[in-house]
């Protein structure tokens, strides 16, 4: 099968949540025989690793510099983030790709590269949306971290674009498959005409074993620590629930794993027992000293893959409600949820004075991670899901 992959970032560089799900599917499905021709949008420079797996996994690559055109956001139908995602030259490159490599199916990663559709429509390609978030939805989520009115007041004109421009996409679009249970059910509601697929994110674990039980006293967050719902997340366990923990376990350490800390972050450094750790090689190795995985998110959407993580490594992770939307996971049964300081902070205490705390709630998730997050597992499937689109269209 050779497949035309197109993305809104680069693979395998800068490795975030939305980067680690794409990367991966696409490594696996090149481990699998698919020959994928990859066209991106990138920022800036990428790193000398990135590209060596983007070699290594497709068969082609095309890298588009995004403009950097603010004037954009006032755009009165286009969202910004769409117009930043497109180039004078894509139909060139598209056409291209398509001339020399007898493309079978396209794939869309977020409605935000939607601009290629009138080019694969002229060529008949079928086309499948991967669909990480919705993102007017996401948008609008965004706009509730920000004090700034005029920051609000953009998220909310980019979010109301959006919801138009999505519409156009989905309706361009063989299948869509998302990574969040809560979307895919959403999207059936709001769009019943529709093939809508919950595929589970594919997580790849780097590390060379994985032990359940650890005794030291660390409670640990990660994330991109630029973000604004993360930032929120780390400030609000540092001052309303880390004293009450230091209360019961004095030689508890409570560590923010990620890169790019923002100043308030890097500040909570200075607190008791709290390590600001910045950008780390393995998070997942720094990840398996910790007894507890905490992600109290209160604001944004999609999956969140630091959860998918943390349960992968046979972490207890203890969460908002929020944290654990679109995932399957169940309170009690997967993980620890609660949006309240006392809850959490009862918890963390009993998991780091006994190790024994709470096993079963561990090893019933990573038994839910090994049926729905192996990576080799979701391959196979979403290439079932293609073969079907192709059998469909055929």
């Amino acid at each position: 099968m050779n497949m035309l992959w197109i993305t809104p970032i680069v693979p395998f560089d800068k490795m975030d949540g939305g980067n680690i799900d794409i990367s991966t599917r696409i490594q696996v499905l090149a481990e699998a025989g698919i020959n994928v021709h990859l066209v991106c949008f990138s920022k800036g420079a990428v790193s000398n690793e990135g590209l060596e797996k983007l070699e290594k996994y497709c068969s082609s690559v095309n890298i588009i510099m995004r403009p950097k055109k603010y004037p954009y956001i006032l755009h009165p139908s286009r969202p910004y983030s769409v117009l930043t995602r497109y180039a004078n030259n894509l139909s060139d490159i598209i056409g291209s790709i398509l001339k020399q490599s007898n493309i079978d199916i396209a794939c869309l990663e977020q409605p935000q590269v939607g601009e290629v559709i009138p080019f694969l429509n002229g060529a008949n390609i079928p086309i499948v949306l991967r669909l990480h978030n919705i993102e007017s939805f996401y948008f609008k989520e965004v706009a509730k971290d920000y004090n700034n009115p005029f920051t609000k007041i953009i998220y909310y004109w980019e979010s109301y674009k959006l919801a138009k421009y999505e519409k156009y996409v989905y309706n361009n679009c063989q299948a869509i498959f998302c990574v969040s249970l809560e979307e895919a059910n959403k999207l059936k509601q709001l769009y019943p005409e529709l093939r809508v697929t919950w595929l589970p994110v594919p997580v790849k674990l780097h590390v060379p074993d994985i032990k359940v039980n650890k005794t030291k006293p660390i409670i640990a967050f990660s994330g991109s620590m630029y973000l604004q719902n993360n930032i929120r997340a780390v400030t609000w366990f540092a001052h309303e629930v880390f004293p009450k923990v230091l209360e019961a376990v004095p030689d508890a350490e409570f560590w923010i794993i990620g890169r790019k800390p923002a100043k308030s972050v890097q500040k909570l450094g200075y607190f008791k027992n709290i390590r600001v750790t910045g950008e780390v090689s393995n998070v997942h190795q720094l990840l398996l000293d910790a007894s507890v995985v905490i992600a109290p998110l209160f604001h944004g959407a999609g999956v969140k893959v630091k959860v998918l993580e943390a349960i992968g490594l046979g972490k207890l992770v203890i969460a908002s409600h929020r944290a654990i939307e679109g995932t399957g996971l169940i309170n009690g049964r997967h993980v620890l949820v609660s949006d309240q300081p006392d809850m959490f902070a009862k918890w963390c205490v009993e998991a780091l004075q006994d190790p024994n705390a709470f096993i079963e709630i561990r090893q019933e998730a990573l038994r839910y991670f090994k049926e729905y997050h192996q990576p080799e597992v979701m391959g196979q499937r979403f290439l079932r899901e293609l073969t079907n689109v192709l059998d469909c269209e055929r």
